[in-house]
């Protein structure tokens, strides 16, 4: 027999270089855990924007231009429209706001993306090749073969 494995429980003292040793260990191991969540969450965000092309593009289209990509671009860019409008229709009065907390985040995320579009370009597939939009639409939307694809910049172009 053994000693005991000492855990935070069953620890003497508060203070003592044992205690203070397995809370290190403890965070450290939550910090490594929150780490794998933001680069899982990462691709995952991509992947669902990449879906969403993937199902509101034309299949008609053989090729995207640069104004018909604009308009797709605006088209995902108010895609939260008919959302919005639910919550605002169920606000009866400004006491009563049950869903306050997705109408912000629908609205930060509406001003992120919005910001994003007209300052440095937003993350869009490349589906002005005609190879990139094939590949689109034949894509069943695993993770797995993001790196395939031609993820582009796409800027607005108002002056």
């Amino acid at each position: 027999m053994g000693k005991q494995k000492t855990t935070i429980l069953n620890a003497n003292h508060p203070n003592s270089r044992k205690t203070k040793q397995l809370i290190k260990t403890k965070h450290k191991i939550a910090f490594r855990d929150k780490k794998k969540m933001v680069n899982l969450a990462k691709p995952s965000l991509l992947c669902e924007k990449l879906v969403w092309f993937r199902d509101n593009v034309d299949n008609t289209v053989e090729q995207y231009t640069q104004d018909t990509l604009k308009l797709l671009v605006e088209k995902y860019l108010n895609r939260f429209e008919y959302e919005l409008n639910i919550i605002k229709g169920r606000h009866k009065d400004k006491n009563n706001r049950r869903f306050a907390s997705r109408e912000d985040i629908i609205r930060h995320t509406k001003e992120r993306e919005r910001e994003e579009y007209n300052s440095a370009g937003i993350e869009v597939p490349n589906i002005l090749e005609a190879g990139q939009l094939l590949y689109l639409r034949s894509w069943d939307g695993d993770i797995r073969y993001l790196p395939n694809f031609k993820i582009i910049r796409f800027k607005c172009k108002c002056n």
